[in-house]
């Protein structure tokens, strides 16, 4: 796969895909929050996920539907991303199926099964694979298939075993540090997660090489549990 042509995608999907998990979930936002302090620390969802603690060891599959059932009681999240230096936001609204993500290479908004994008010299349009600007036609095709941008199928793919090697802070919340390497399209991928006691992603960071050059994405999410409007553009 050549990294020119991985480009768009990357800057659209792959801050989402390999470092946003979150599924389907209420409009609600009450209570629903992770929450700091001693007390919270040995919190797990129900599904009985393992105590996050220093050193401990996790099977990404394990990690993967943790993150995946923890953050589908988001009402919604914004969140930051830079891919090989380009920046981008992204919101959500999990019970909407709807993303946005923005950013200077193009972007996209997704609600439902409709999907409209835009270059950086164009205005909004209906996704079209075959268009002849191949910067509509990538962010066209990135979307074509409305799963690859939802994040909860990123959290069923995580693979690989996970080590907590440290402990951080993310929007008031401690957060563990999960270090672990994934295969993705048959490419090695240096991934540690910042993740709060009961598995929600606040942020990440992940790196590859394609081709001899080190693709580097990281994300932070600046706005948990809050709907976002995300609206048609057209």
């Amino acid at each position: 796969m050549r990294v020119n042509k991985w480009g768009v995608g990357v800057v659209l999907a792959t801050a989402v895909l390999l470092t946003g998990c979150t599924g389907g979930g209420s409009d609600s936002t009450t209570e629903k929050k992770p929450s700091a302090g001693a007390s919270q620390e040995a919190e797990a969802p129900e599904m009985d996920c393992p105590e996050l603690k220093d050193g401990a060891s996790l099977d990404g599959s394990v990690l993967g539907d943790c993150v995946a059932d923890a953050m589908s009681e988001t009402a919604g999240y914004a969140a930051t991303s830079s891919v090989m230096g380009i920046d981008s936001t992204a919101r959500v609204n999990p019970s909407d199926k709807a993303i946005e993500t923005i950013s200077p290479a193009g972007s996209l908004i997704v609600i439902g099964d409709d999907v409209w994008v835009k270059s950086a010299t164009s205005d909004w349009q209906a996704a079209d694979p075959s268009s002849s600007d191949p910067v509509i036609a990538a962010l066209s095709a990135s979307a074509a298939d409305a799963s690859l941008l939802d994040p909860t199928k990123a959290a069923d793919a995580v693979t690989g075993a996970f080590t907590v090697t440290g402990t951080g802070e993310r929007l008031g919340q401690a957060v563990y540090l999960l270090s672990g390497t994934m295969e993705q399209q048959g490419t090695a991928v240096e991934v540690v997660f910042e993740v709060t006691a009961d598995y929600v992603v606040l942020a990440s960071s992940s790196s590859a090489s394609l081709e001899g050059q080190t693709v580097e994405v990281t994300m932070e999410i600046t706005e948990w549990d809050v709907r976002q409007e995300i609206v048609a553009p057209v």
